[in-house]
């Protein structure tokens, strides 16, 4: 699986190279783009009944282990290296904040009473140095990595969970297709993309930030993994 994974990403490493190389020399440093998100999955990852992925927004800064304080360095390996230490050897333990702590609370539930393998990813999948995000590196994402459907095909995820603000809305749309909601609950929401994921359910609220801000993160969240239990096999 994991080597199938890096294959999509070799693949759409020779469009983005050089087109994130030029762009990097023409910016200044803080508009740089950074190492793009690549996962990796555990080995047992098909023993599992329920494949569930949980997207982020985009990394701050990602991989600054890959050289060049974080900006673009073409060092694909290390990127997926980075994910691994990261996320699938705990790294991710020594870190807190709205998002961390109800991304755990989601994965330690739904583990505990469920038969769930749970990855890690990101709708952005460049970001920049700093945080957020930039139009021209997104165009140069949209053109030449937009793999995260590919991702999907591969991997096979029964249940997908966008923790995001509305305003990432576009790297969904740009990434899957477009989609109608429907809301379950006060900011939670069902989405839907059609035949081509028809046997994948979708949930989405706002990014953890945006629920803290609202203070409504213990009502929401719980209200979340009761309907991700609720559609596991």
């Amino acid at each position: 699986m994991n080597n199938q994974l890096k294959e999509i990403y070799e693949t759409a490493f020779e469009k983005l190279s050089s087109k994130l190389m030029e762009y990097n020399e023409k910016v200044a440093y803080a508009q740089k783009a950074t190492n793009p998100f690549l996962i990796k999955v555990p080995e047992n990852y098909n023993d599992f009944s329920n494949k569930i992925m949980i997207f982020g927004q985009e990394t701050n800064s990602w991989c600054g282990e890959c050289g060049d304080k974080s900006a673009f360095s073409n060092k694909l390996e290390k990127s997926i290296q980075i994910y691994q230490q990261f996320y699938l050897d705990g790294g991710i333990n020594r870190y807190k904040g709205p998002f961390w702590n109800e991304f755990k609370r989601i994965k330690n539930q739904v583990s505990k009473t469920k038969n769930a393998v749970i990855v890690w990813n990101n709708i952005n999948k460049i970001g920049r140095i700093g945080k957020g995000n930039l139009q021209p590196i997104n165009k140069i994402q949209f053109e030449n990595f937009n793999v995260i459907r590919d991702e999907i095909r591969l991997l096979k995820p029964n249940i997908i969970i966008f923790l995001t603000g509305h305003d990432y809305d576009f790297f969904i749309e740009n990434n899957l297709g477009k989609f109608s909601k429907k809301e379950i609950k006060d900011n939670l929401y069902e989405l839907d993309f059609g035949d081509e994921f028809k046997n994948t359910k979708f949930y989405k609220t706002f990014h953890p930030n945006g629920l803290y801000f609202k203070k409504i993160n213990k009502i929401v969240i719980p209200e979340l993994i009761k309907n991700v239990q609720n559609a596991c096999i």
